[in-house]
């Protein structure tokens, strides 16, 4: 995975296109507080982001073992992660249409948050 920058993750988190060109436009004139404030934010937000569809893409290779599509092996989550860093790093490339992939995603996680609630 490259080395990402706050724009990176704007990009990944999908946040709104004002917001983003706002952020790239004025970000060099904020004080250190509010530029420390937002980079954290963004890179909290990323790795919350990663950890809950690290837990779906999970689950969903733990149904295909179920199913006997997939091998149950000690590396699963590893691999899990993994797909879910590849998946972002297709985003930043424009490889994967991310409005079907974020829909997808938004999906899986309404119906899993429907679930615990």
């Amino acid at each position: 995975m490259k080395k990402l920058n706050i724009f990176d993750i704007a990009d990944i988190l999908q946040l709104d296109q004002e917001f983003k060109d706002n952020l790239k436009k004025n970000f060099d004139t904020y004080s250190e507080d509010t530029k420390f404030e937002i980079t954290d934010t963004l890179w909290e937000g990323l790795y919350k982001l990663q950890n809950r569809l690290t837990e779906v893409k999970y689950q969903q290779y733990m149904d295909e073992v179920a199913q006997g599509k997939r091998q149950l092996t000690n590396q699963l989550y590893s691999e899990a992660k993994r797909a879910v860093w590849s998946d972002f790093e297709d985003i930043l490339s424009g490889k994967k249409h991310e409005v079907d992939q974020m829909d997808e995603i938004r999906e899986k996680l309404k119906s899993l948050s429907t679930v615990k609630n």
